[in-house]
């Protein structure tokens, strides 16, 4: 587009021109072929960086690799279906464990009750009633083995005798001749 060149104030001496007279600037500096744009410690540094990142994403790709059980030959896929999988089994897996340890303190909390044939109880008992809390608490168990006890009698277990020592406290015993010989030593030192 042409401007027109309006002088305000014209003096005399100056020609007019119909086009501005401009004073012609230095030229762009242009990259010459084969020249460098960017110094070689800038560019060894950018790769050095990027080499940094691709060996970062292959010890992030086998691991994930390894945590998904994949083979190096497969591929990975939609990771967001193959996360999502994942963490399904692993919820599976953490309830079924879950659920094992709970048995395992039923089972405990069953045969500490005394009185009971432990091995009939632990068929006959309707474990619906118990219940374990997150710290590992049992309840139930004693009202269910009190139902099972109504409805199956055979249940109920002989008393057993108490544990008794050897030689309990205050019992005369017989002394021997080596006893009482030990007593005579012991007395005298």
């Amino acid at each position: 587009m042409l401007y027109p060149y309006i002088q305000l104030f014209a003096e005399p001496a100056d020609p007019v021109t119909a086009e501005p007279v401009s004073e012609p600037t230095a030229p762009a500096a242009e990259p010459k072929k084969g020249g460098r744009l960017f110094s070689e410690d800038y560019v060894h540094t950018v790769r050095s960086e990027a080499a940094g990142y691709r060996t970062a994403a292959k010890t992030y790709e086998a691991a994930l690799r390894t945590v998904m059980g994949l083979k190096e030959g497969d591929e990975l896929g939609d990771l967001n279906a193959r996360v999502s999988a994942y963490q399904k089994s692993l919820s599976k897996q953490r309830e079924a464990t879950l659920q094992a340890a709970n048995q395992r303190l039923i089972r405990a909390e069953l045969r500490s009750l005394e009185g009971y044939n432990h091995k009939l109880l632990e068929r006959v008992i309707d474990l619906s009633g118990v219940q374990v809390d997150d710290e590992g608490n049992v309840t139930g168990v004693k009202e269910a083995a009190e139902a099972a006890l109504k409805e199956f009698p055979e249940v109920k277990a002989e008393k057993r005798q108490q544990y008794a020592p050897l030689n309990p406290a205050g019992a005369n015993i017989p002394a021997n001749e080596n006893q009482k010989m030990n007593d005579l030593i012991r007395g005298r030192r």
